[in-house]
């Protein structure tokens, strides 16, 4: 059994490794395989077909059969709007097949260390969610550093306008100066209007893209200024000036709740960690919490304890502006 369990274990890292060089090459691997369907001919594959052997089978082909095993549709949709939103170059299927290694390789992990099935159970769940919770990670460290760069990003369509360029032109060039993300927010918009669509509906799609409360306010103003007139100029240079204000705000408040965030990761991770090392230490000891009745109850009473403190907490050193 244990011989079982730990080929589980080794297929589930090397899968889980391979996953995570797709995650970090998707890019690279996807303009690769665009150039190779373009430059190959069309009967390429059925040519090679008998060519094939076992170590060039695709994993793709399991994400595509874990997706076929999702009872809604609106699960991968909203999976992929997730995934757009957080600039990640993935299909939500190969996203899918990441959360569904990530929960199998967890609950084994579990089950190895404290010997109980019910492990396995909770393991996958945790395991299941880790790859979204490191997506919103991802997703808010994004619109944070777009944050950031939009300031200077309209200032610099301020100073284009005054220059003599129209708006289109001006947010071209600021697209050049910048870095990313904020770069390939306004290529999308200029991209999306050169394609046929309205500026304004341009906008609005990079406002919901971004879910940033900055762009926002620009995308209307914007927007209410193209439909009513004004000095564009003028309200760009507002704009900026009101960003700016609010970006030093937040600053000031995340230094002063720092301490707070820390005191709320310390007294969340606690727990775990020291169930954690008893574990390790005296397996036997713990294991009545996970195979008895009524260490179950307490396991579920602590964790929706554990749960609401942690959105108590998120509650009060999250202050909005």
């Amino acid at each position: 059994m244990q011989e079982l369990l730990l080929l589980l274990v080794f297929i589930s890292v090397i899968l889980l490794i391979y996953s995570i060089y797709l995650v970090a090459f998707s890019k690279r691997l996807s303009m690769i395989e665009r150039l190779e369907r373009n430059v190959s001919k069309d009967n390429y594959y059925e040519e090679n077909s008998n060519d094939k052997s076992i170590l060039s089978f695709n994993i793709s082909n399991l994400n595509h059969t874990l997706a076929k095993l999702v009872p809604h549709k609106e699960f991968l949709a909203k999976k992929k709007y997730k995934l757009a939103k957080a600039a990640v170059l993935m299909k939500p299927e190969e996203f899918l097949g990441i959360s569904f290694l990530s929960g199998v390789l967890a609950g084994l992990l579990l089950y190895y260390l404290l010997n109980s099935w019910f492990m396995i159970v909770i393991g996958f769940i945790l395991g299941f969610k880790f790859p979204d919770i490191i997506l919103d990670n991802i997703k808010h460290r994004r619109i944070k550093k777009l944050n950031h760069q939009l300031p200077e990003a309209l200032s610099i369509v301020s100073n284009g306008i005054r220059a003599g360029y129209s708006f289109t032109q001006a947010m071209t060039a600021a697209s050049k100066e910048l870095p990313s993300p904020i770069s390939d927010e306004f290529k999308k918009v200029i991209r999306d209007n050169a394609l046929g669509k309205p500026m304004e509906v341009a906008l609005l799609h990079m406002s919901e893209r971004t879910e940033d409360e900055d762009i926002d306010m620009f995308v209307t103003a914007l927007i209410i200024q193209r439909q009513v007139g004004g000095n564009l100029t003028e309200i760009l240079d507002t704009i900026c000036n009101t960003i700016r204000e609010r970006v030093r705000v937040k600053g000031e408040i995340t230094t002063l709740t720092a301490q707070g965030k820390f005191s709320a990761v310390i007294v969340s991770i606690m727990p775990i960690a020291i169930a954690s090392i008893i574990a390790i230490l005296n397996p036997t000891y713990i294991g009545v919490l996970f195979n008895h009745t009524i260490g179950i109850i307490i396991l579920a009473i602590s964790g929706i304890m554990q749960v609401t403190g942690i959105i108590l907490l998120r509650k009060i050193v999250n202050i909005d502006i």
